[in-house]
């Protein structure tokens, strides 16, 4: 996408959520943290339905009433198809098959990118423990490395793996990716414990009854 392109949709947008936000606020009015988390959620969804789920849409309500930052993501094209570039990653971008189908599977009508972006978080951390996909609590995204670039094809939400997928994705690399309400703070509190191999072995013998 030139620059000339993005400034002009970047100018659309914040134009769009300005007029939106003097319809909802009048002028120099305090607005409370529930309005404001309120008009967020609207804006989401509004900007998303109307500009696409490349969008990145803040809003400073403390500075004279308002104040937005619109980032839409940058594209390209190349011969995978669009590609839109990560808001944090640098060296990633998503081809927008992954982004209809993270969309759907996640049920999420606003910011896909955003959304991605975190979960991918997640993902690089198993980076190298299946090549050509990367596991986050919630699914699986499919890579290729192009051109020094790490390219996500596709998203695949966990309860649409198969079994044998499960096993693959989340047999040895099942620590590095269970979510935070499934670990217990009490150890005393907690149905299991993992550690790592070797980690705390006695060198006692075992009692006969194992």
């Amino acid at each position: 996408m030139s620059n000339k392109y993005f400034e002009f949709r970047k100018y659309q947008i914040e134009q769009y959520v300005k007029a939106e936000y003097h319809k909802k606020f009048r002028k120099n009015t305090r607005i409370s943290v529930r309005k404001r988390q309120k008009f967020m959620d609207e804006m989401a969804k509004k900007v998303s339905k109307k500009f696409g789920k490349d969008v990145l849409c803040l809003i400073d309500f403390a500075k004279g009433g308002f104040f937005s930052l619109i980032s839409p993501s940058h594209t390209e094209s190349t011969n995978l198809g669009r590609l839109f570039n990560s808001f944090i990653h640098k060296q990633v971008a998503y081809t927008s098959h992954c982004i209809e189908r993270y969309s759907e599977r996640t049920d999420s009508n606003e910011n896909c990118i955003l959304k991605m972006d975190s979960s991918l978080s997640d993902g690089l951390l198993t980076y190298g423990e299946n090549i050509g996909h990367l596991t986050c609590p919630k699914g699986v995204f499919a890579y290729d490395i192009i051109d020094g670039k790490m390219i996500i094809k596709t998203y695949i939400n966990f309860n649409l793996l198969s079994e044998d997928q499960v096993h693959k994705f989340y047999g040895s690399g099942t620590v590095t990716v269970l979510p935070k309400e499934y670990i217990a703070e009490d150890l005393s509190q907690s149905d299991f414990k993992l550690i790592e191999e070797h980690e705390g072995f006695s060198e006692q013998p075992f009692p006969e009854q194992f």
